[in-house]
């Protein structure tokens, strides 16, 4: 899960890097529409890292030792990670998805950014085309 999700962080990376070259445009509503999903989106996800977060302390397993095994796992596996991975929860994987999807949202407004920056020098050259020929 964390190299795919590493993968996708870089494959984002180029993206916008590309994006900020000139390289990837796209027409603005498209990319409008992109990047009002990806706010909508991290909405979604910080709505749900904040209900992972208030996983941290549960109750009501009883007073087992396996049960509080059981309730300190769980624990542990939505806000705190585990000793061989600390970014092993679920608080941690939605941050890393919220990171990506920052990333697709940069670099939509990046694209369009570019495309109307280039629009708006194309119209610039037309116009100054039109009022030589006049």
């Amino acid at each position: 899960m964390a190299d795919e999700i590493q993968g996708e962080m870089r494959r984002w990376q180029q993206l916008k890097q590309q994006a900020d070259s000139g390289e990837f445009r796209m027409e603005e509503g498209i990319g409008e529409a992109l990047r009002r999903r990806c706010e909508t989106f991290l909405g979604e996800l910080m709505a749900l890292k904040s209900q992972a977060q208030r996983l941290d302390h549960l109750s009501g397993y009883g007073d087992l030792p396996s049960a509080k095994t059981i309730q300190a796992k769980f624990e542990k596996k939505a806000a705190g990670g585990d000793s061989h991975d600390p970014n092993d929860s679920a608080v941690a994987r939605l941050q890393q998805h919220i990171e990506v999807v920052q990333l697709m949202h940069d670099t939509y407004a990046a694209a369009i950014g570019k495309l109307q920056s280039t629009d708006a020098a194309a119209a610039g050259r037309m116009t100054t085309v039109t009022e030589e020929v006049r």
